[in-house]
């Protein structure tokens, strides 16, 4: 039998013991250069207080069957990796819960293999969402799926959410450095939603993240459309930095494509705060509350050519 001090000790709230983490190695969500993302599940009774959920919210996780996303590192992966990755479970720890935000349930620590567990998002992430749906969607459809569908009101309230959680990390000090939405649950750098302080100077700021979010509303009126298409990389720099930006995307009203360029101002203090942005955006919501419909998209548009 195991006697009291060689059980592990429980460094901090967030940590759980290994045996209450169940994970399924047949279903990978993701993948990066040192770590993969697997389908588990974690009984609600054991997350840890500190996660700040409500009796409800682990009520609803037991109905998902405490589904939760397991992190994990490649057998591979270096010291320098463990490092970044005990740090990015820091990280998650000391964001703290919001709703809008794909947050961290619990993580083993003291044992190997090192587990950072988050909620799970049963959809995946926005872009491949985005992209399935507009399948349906193209001009010369011959039929329309309601239950596939994303009208515009959709579309903003998207922006919104995300704008939410933006204006939550910035009031937290944090930079998120790559708001896309391949990564709106989460290797190269993100040119293309880099602005040219960071390309130039890789100087990152909450008016970086403003501009990256001009980037992802492209990408969220286009429904997965590639931004700066057509772009060669070695041009970037100097065409953002003489004031050329992306041109108005189809389907984009004039109001939301205003919003975008107040995002790629050149100078970081004169782009708008999340919280202004989110604002801006629920005006347009309540504008469009008894005019939504959907969008009949041009398939042949430059940036629907991957």
């Amino acid at each position: 039998s195991r006697r009291y001090y060689d059980l592990p000790i429980r460094s901090d709230e967030w940590e759980i013991e290994r045996k209450f983490v169940g994970i399924d190695y047949t279903t990978k969500l993701g993948e990066g250069a040192f770590g993969s993302v697997y389908l588990g599940r974690v009984l609600a009774k054991h997350i840890p207080r500190a996660t700040g959920k409500s009796i409800l919210e682990l009520t609803v996780l037991k109905n998902d069957n405490d589904l939760a996303a397991v992190k994990m590192l490649h057998e591979s992966a270096d010291s320098l990796a463990e490092r970044d990755f005990r740090a990015e479970i820091d990280v998650m720890k000391n964001i703290g819960y919001h709703e809008r935000l794909v947050n961290i349930l619990a993580c083993v620590t003291l044992t190997e293999p090192v587990l950072l567990i988050t909620e799970y998002c049963s959809n995946g992430d926005l872009l491949e969402f985005m992209r399935q749906r507009r399948l349906f969607m193209i001009e010369n459809a011959d039929s329309v799926d309601p239950c596939r569908i994303i009208t515009v009101k959709k579309q903003i309230m998207f922006a919104i959410q995300v704008a939410y959680g933006m204006e939550y990390l910035s009031s937290r000090g944090f930079i998120h450095r790559d708001i896309a939405a391949r990564n709106i649950l989460g290797g190269k750098f993100p040119l293309k939603w880099m602005p040219p302080e960071a390309i130039e100077k890789y100087s990152f700021s909450v008016a970086s993240d403003v501009w990256s979010y001009g980037v992802l509303l492209f990408e969220i009126v286009t429904l997965g459309g590639a931004p700066y298409s057509g772009w060669p990389a070695a041009e970037m720099l100097p065409r953002l930095k003489s004031g050329e930006r992306m041109e108005k995307p189809d389907n984009c009203s004039d109001d939301l494509y205003e919003i975008m360029m107040k995002c790629w101002e050149n100078s970081p203090a004169d782009r708008p705060p999340f919280a202004k942005l989110r604002k801006r955006l629920g005006v347009l919501l309540e504008e469009i509350a008894h005019d939504d419909y959907y969008l009949k998209l041009n398939s042949h548009a430059q940036y629907y050519v991957l």
